[in-house]
């Protein structure tokens, strides 16, 4: 249990927190920038100096509390996240100065973790001589996602023919190499416009891209699939999704992570399935999983993505902009689909 020197740490610091519940996509106006003291801990304590700050397509959710997993956000609230920090000031045993830790920090450069309380979810990182970017791609939830659903949902084996929608965003972009590394023969991404498809086979992994905005969706399965699909990661659902399930062999596995093309539309919009009976006509399994269910391993699945990481079978893709007065910008443009790779905030 340690404690920083004195006059180290700074008097004010800045946070946001929820101004206005958005109607559809948020914008900047839902959002409010506060400079406020740096807070004091007490025993059981860490400060945390927060390093980097993800941003995924859930936060709307909570934006609106439209979760059961996460506390209610009410107006005026520090917005919910996580991120990648380092404790600056401990009253925990269990916690020294420098300890870099994967934790639930809020929008806000310096947070107070009880490091006793289950709620903030803290995992201290091992392998801090790679990046620690990584601690929010990676090495963290978008890798694990990636590794649970290829590995675990869906048993990717040697020969499997693999195919991820959504292959340009956080999980997606690790989700092609993972594939790989487990003995994937054929894997396919799915992805919107010219350049982030040219980004699928150059620089992610994958054989070959289909671009959703342009390409016929169905030609395209049919060219690159003559065989049938074996493995599909699903990070969209809807008509892409009834598209696969035409074309899904015996035994096929599916995980679904995702929803993104129904997360801004109204429940009578959303998408009314055709071809969900061939599940069972095929024998196939369709699996939705989410990842904190999975805590328990969360040190094996970085131990794993860091071999693959130094061995060059995993090669991430992050996509970072600089300083905490970005998040909200951050957000809006996951949304509109601008980033490639995992979106983050250095802070």
């Amino acid at each position: 249990m340690t404690n920083p020197a004195k006059n180290q740490l700074p008097s004010k610091m800045k946070q946001w927190v929820l101004a206005s519940r958005p109607e559809g996509l948020a914008t900047v106006e839902n959002f409010s920038l506060q400079t406020v003291p740096v807070p004091k801990i007490k025993e059981g304590e860490l400060l945390v100096k927060t390093l980097y700050l993800g941003v995924a397509p859930v936060m709307l959710r909570y934006m609106t509390n439209e979760t059961e997993f996460e506390k209610p956000l009410e107006i005026g609230d520090v917005m919910h996240g996580r991120g990648v920090g380092k404790v600056v000031e401990s009253k925990h045993p269990d916690y020294e100065v420098g300890d870099i830790l994967q934790v639930k920090l809020r929008w806000r450069e310096y947070a107070v973790v009880d490091g006793d309380d289950p709620y903030f979810m803290i995992y201290k990182m091992k392998n801090t001589d790679l990046p620690l970017s990584h601690g929010i791609s990676s090495l963290a939830m978008s890798g694990f996602t990636a590794l649970i659903g290829m590995r675990e949902i869906c048993n990717v084996k040697k020969g499997d023919q693999v195919l991820v929608s959504g292959a340009a965003g956080g999980v997606g972009s690790q989700a092609g190499f993972v594939a790989r590394s487990l003995g994937g023969e054929r894997v396919v991404g799915i992805a919107g416009g010219e350049r982030k498809c040219k980004v699928l086979t150059e620089r992610l992994g994958y054989d070959y891209a289909i671009d959703y905005k342009n390409d016929d969706i169905a030609e395209k399965l049919n060219e690159y699939f003559p065989n049938g699909i074996d493995v599909y990661f699903d990070n969209v659902f809807g008509e892409i999704l009834d598209e696969v399930l035409l074309r899904i062999n015996r035994r096929a596995r599916i995980a679904l992570c995702g929803r993104i093309s129904e997360y801004l539309k109204s429940p009578d919009e959303y998408h009314r399935f055709k071809n969900l009976w061939r599940l069972g006509l095929q024998d196939a399994k369709l699996e939705a999983f989410f990842v904190y269910d999975c805590e328990k391993y969360f040190s094996e699945y970085e131990e794993q993505l860091a071999i693959w990481i130094r061995e060059g079978k995993l090669k991430p893709l992050e996509h970072i902009l600089e300083g905490i007065e970005k998040m909200p910008e951050a957000l809006i443009s996951l949304y509109e689909g601008k980033n490639t790779g995992v979106l983050m905030v250095r802070i």
